[in-house]
């Protein structure tokens, strides 16, 4: 699943929970997918997210693993101190695991 903001949904995409407007109200239910007439519905209630199934859109604020892992390698450059490098070991496995769930499935 991947939440989006609504300039990033596209027709066809399938929603992964219902979608409400501001006030609460749904306007779709689970496993729709959605249609150009939707999406303008949406804009004009004031929709500002929708959490749409997998993950169809790289973000361009999103780093992959790779980059993640070379940047903290980079930040633990020339450390020696064992809590710390402890510490990035921990920092590794979190990376894993949000990769794990977060990249399409």
């Amino acid at each position: 699943m991947q939440r989006l903001p609504l300039t990033y949904i596209r027709p066809g995409m399938k929603t992964f929970e219902e979608v409400v407007d501001p006030s609460g109200r749904v306007l779709c239910g689970k496993g729709v997918v959605i249609t150009e007439d939707m999406l303008k519905r949406f804009q004009e209630l004031g929709v500002s997210y929708v959490t749409v199934e997998g993950t169809p859109v790289v973000l361009p604020w999103e780093k992959t693993l790779e980059e993640e892992l070379k940047e903290l390698e980079a930040r633990f450059e020339g450390i020696e101190e064992e809590n710390l490098l402890q510490i990035k070991e921990l920092i590794k496995e979190l990376l894993f695991e949000k990769f794990k769930f977060s990249r399409p499935e």
